[in-house]
C-alpha cells in the first residue's frame, strides 16, 4: 500500500501538506461522522502517522523503493521469460500459415480446397496440464517451489518447474508433460473469388492450441495464383490464341471466350504476324470490384 497515494500528496510534501491532507480527509471520514468508513480511517491515521515522523518516513521511503525495484524486476523477468518461451500464464497459441495454389480461373471465380497441415493440440490424455493418475508432483529443488528465481537483478520463472514451483515424475507419455501434441489436420477452406496473389484469407482458431487456457491462434491461408490458360499481371488477364491463317482469311474475324465465359468476336485481317488485341474491362475483377482489362494474342499458324 502506497501510504502517499492514500492521504493523497507527492513523495516530496512537506509536513504540512501532509498535516492539511490528513486534516481534510479526517473531517470526512472520521467514524463519528461516517462509521461505514471506520477501517479507512484507521489506515489514513496509520498513514500519517508513518509520514509526520521524520524517522519512521524514512525508513518508510527506504522501504517503497526496495519493493518497487523488485516489482520492476519482476516485470522485466516476466517480459524476458516470455521472450524465452516460458510460460505462466494464458498465452495464445501461434499463427499458422500454410500456403494455397489456385489457378487464374479458381482464384477469380473463388474455391473450396482441401488441405492438410500440423499443428499442436491440447493433449487429451493430460488435459494440458502435463499430468496423469500415474503422475506424482515434488516440489522443485532449484526455486524450492516458489516458480521464480533470480537472475542478475531480474526475476525469472524457474526454467526447471517453468515457473510452476514442482517437476512432474512420470509425466503424461503422450505429451511428455508439455501439454500440447501435434496433429495432422484436413480440412476444406472456402477460397472467396476476387482473391489477387499472396493475398491471406484468415481462419479464425485454425493454429496452434493456447497454453495455460490460452485462445488458439489463426490458420492463414496465403494464397498463389498460378499460370494456366490465363497469365495475370497486377488486374489484367494474357490469353493467347492460335488461328489457322486460312480461317482468319476466310472469316474476316476470330471469336474468343473471356474468363466469365462470355464470347467476344475480334474483327481480324489477314496476317501472317502474331497480334495483340486488348479488350476493355474484360480481365480480372477483384472482390471490391475492380477489373483490368483481357489482352489476347492471336498467332496465325
Amino acid at each position: 500500500m502506497d501510504l502517499y497515494r492514500l492521504l493523497g500528496v507527492d513523495r516530496n510534501a512537506t509536513p504540512q501538506e501532509i498535516k492539511k491532507a490528513f486534516r481534510e480527509k479526517a473531517k470526512k471520514y472520521h467514524p463519528d461522522i461516517n462509521p461505514e468508513y471506520s477501517e479507512y480511517f484507521k489506515q489514513i491515521t496509520h498513514a500519517y502517522d508513518i509520514l509526520i515522523d521524520p524517522e519512521k518516513r524514512r525508513r518508510y521511503d527506504i522501504s517503497l523503493g526496495k519493493l518497487e525495484k523488485k516489482d520492476f524486476s519482476r516485470i522485466i523477468g516476466d517480459i524476458l521469460s516470455e521472450f524465452l518461451g516460458f510460460h505462466t500464464k494464458p498465452v495464445n497459441g501461434e499463427d499458422i500459415k500454410v500456403k494455397v495454389r489456385l489457378s487464374v480461373e479458381e482464384a477469380y471465380h473463388g474455391s473450396i480446397k482441401q488441405i492438410q497441415y500440423k499443428r499442436k493440440v491440447t493433449c487429451t490424455t493430460c488435459g494440458g496440464n502435463g499430468i496423469t493418475a500415474e503422475s506424482s508432483l515434488v516440489e522443485c529443488d532449484r526455486c524450492r517451489g516458489t516458480g521464480r528465481v533470480k537472475k542478475a537483478f531480474i526475476e525469472i520463472p524457474c526454467i526447471t518447474c517453468f515457473g510452476r514451483g514442482f517437476k512432474i515424475i512420470n509425466p503424461c507419455p503422450i505429451c511428455r508433460g508439455n501439454g500440447r501434441t501435434y496433429k495432422f489436420e484436413t480440412k476444406k477452406i472456402q477460397i472467396p473469388g476476387g482473391v489477387i496473389d499472396r493475398q491471406e484469407v484468415v481462419l479464425e482458431g485454425g493454429g496452434n492450441d493456447g497454453i495455460n487456457g490460452g485462445n488458439s491462434g489463426n490458420l492463414i491461408i496465403k494464397v498463389h495464383i498460378k499460370d494456366g490458360k490465363y497469365r495475370l499481371k497486377k488486374l489484367d488477364l494474357f490469353t493467347e490464341l492460335k488461328v489457322k491463317k486460312e480461317t482468319l482469311k476466310e472469316a474476316g474475324g476470330i471469336s474468343v471466350r473471356d474468363i466469365d465465359g462470355n464470347i467476344i468476336t475480334i474483327p481480324v485481317e489477314e496476317t501472317d504476324r502474331p497480334v495483340r488485341f486488348r479488350i476493355k474491362n474484360r480481365g480480372y475483377r477483384t472482390s471490391d470490384g475492380k477489373r483490368g482489362d483481357l489482352i489476347v494474342k492471336l498467332i496465325p499458324v
